[in-house]
């Protein structure tokens, strides 16, 4: 029962999240379009990985795939949020490694049957970093009247809190692949954090919106 509420808790956020970000999707400044796509594509990974698991089937390519392209849309959030020639050469180079990384992770370490987590430990370290380099930015250039009511700064502290926290959680994720009676309570951790995640996720899209409405009635 309590699988269940978690499930339906992840799924039912993700769900509302994409909805609210296809809406929204013209409507938002361009970086949170990306985010809208990210909710987007989540969702139907999600969906995709779900379907093979439902069916006890592998679903760790899934994963391998998503992984790259969730960390592209990212860094091309980041991108536009820094709008600085040096750290745009910077983002597309961690794409381009953790590219790289991955190829070697599937050679030696992890087969394309699982779960990349060594790949989502080192994306984790990456949005950490990308995070706080936003958080230095905001301080130092204070452009916003009242941070609280922008969605970067929702999305912002979304990307450092759960992605802090997501080394231990994947290594942890990474731990009951080799047990034979995986504690449930790991994949309900990562099933809430995600959850929260995504709804921080909507919420900033939402407050994104409701400033560029502000802005264009100012105008």
């Amino acid at each position: 029962m309590a699988a269940d509420f978690y499930l339906i808790f992840y799924y039912g956020v993700l769900l509302t999240g994409a909805g609210i970000g296809l809406f929204y999707i013209k409507k938002v400044d361009t970086p949170f379009r990306w985010l809208c796509m990210l909710l987007i594509i989540t969702l139907l990974s999600e969906a995709v990985g779900g379907y093979l698991s439902l069916h006890h089937i592998p679903n760790g390519l899934v994963y391998v795939i998503f992984t790259p392209i969730e960390y592209f849309m990212y860094a091309m959030v980041y991108k536009l949020f820094f709008n600085d020639k040096k750290w745009t050469r910077l983002l597309f180079g961690s794409i381009a490694c953790l590219i790289l990384l991955e190829m070697i992770n599937i050679i030696f370490f992890q087969q394309p049957d699982e779960a990349p987590t060594n790949i989502m430990n080192i994306e984790s370290v990456l949005l950490v970093i990308l995070s706080l380099k936003l958080f230095i930015d905001i301080r130092e250039k204070p452009i916003y009247d009242s941070i609280l009511n922008e969605g970067v700064f929702w999305f912002n502290s979304a990307v450092l809190i759960y992605y802090a926290f997501s080394v231990l959680i994947w290594g942890l994720h990474s731990l009951i692949f080799r047990l034979k009676d995986p504690p449930h309570i790991i994949y309900q951790i990562l099933l809430l954090f995600s959850g929260f995640l995504y709804l921080a996720y909507t919420a900033s899209i939402i407050l994104n919106r409701v400033s560029t409405i502000k802005a264009a009635n100012r105008v």
